[in-house]
């Protein structure tokens, strides 16, 4: 119960509940990285492709075109999601003493989330990507086919390991915040809007 007294909900404000790490705020985050992952596959399905391999831009002969952007968009959310399960997710600004530490939440992230494989400093990769500079920067990247590969493998052990913490926690969310039969699942368990998370 919250200090109304009333039936907690999953519809309560964020805040009531934050202090409940091992069901609210696991489900919520659980949420939110789902979603990131999902638009993170968005990109992914689109990319060009030669048998089972992602082409690299090294292979391209013009790395300026839609190919490339989906592929930086692509591990941009991709890196955003890595930094989420391995840095922390408070704001940059909250106080030291107010952050949660990501492990107190979940206690088997795999230890190969840890490595990002685009060895650049990234801050410098969503600059190009999403700011207007003075000189075209994306070609200094290098994506190589053994890096793009390795985030392929990567995209691929999150998605699994965040649809299975998602799916872990949301009876026991769904018990405590009264949540209703067919808000994102059917009562047998099947998924029945996926577009929730887009």
């Amino acid at each position: 119960m919250n200090s109304n007294n009333k039936i907690p909900s999953y519809l309560d404000s964020w805040g009531d509940h934050k202090d409940d790490l091992l069901v609210w705020r696991k489900f919520w985050v659980l949420w939110e990285l789902r979603r990131k992952w999902k638009w993170a596959n968005w990109f992914y399905n689109q990319l060009d492709r030669a048998g089972n391999e992602i082409v690299a831009p090294k292979c391209w002969s013009l790395a300026a075109g839609q190919g490339y952007m989906k592929l930086c968009l692509w591990l941009s959310f991709l890196r955003s999601i890595q930094e989420g399960l391995t840095n922390g997710l408070d704001p940059f600004d909250t106080p030291k003493s107010e952050k949660v530490n990501i492990e107190s939440i979940f206690d088997s992230i795999p230890k190969e989330f840890s490595d990002f494989p685009v060895k650049i400093p990234f801050k410098d990769f969503r600059n190009a990507i999403c700011h207007c500079q003075w000189s075209p920067t994306l070609s200094k990247f290098e994506l190589d086919q053994p890096t793009v590969n390795a985030a392929d493998d990567l995209h691929k052990k999150m998605g699994i390991w965040i649809d299975e913490q998602f799916w872990q926690t949301f009876p026991s969310f769904k018990k405590q915040y009264n949540v209703p039969d067919y808000w994102i699942a059917d009562p047998e368990g099947n998924e029945w809007m996926p577009e929730t998370f887009f």
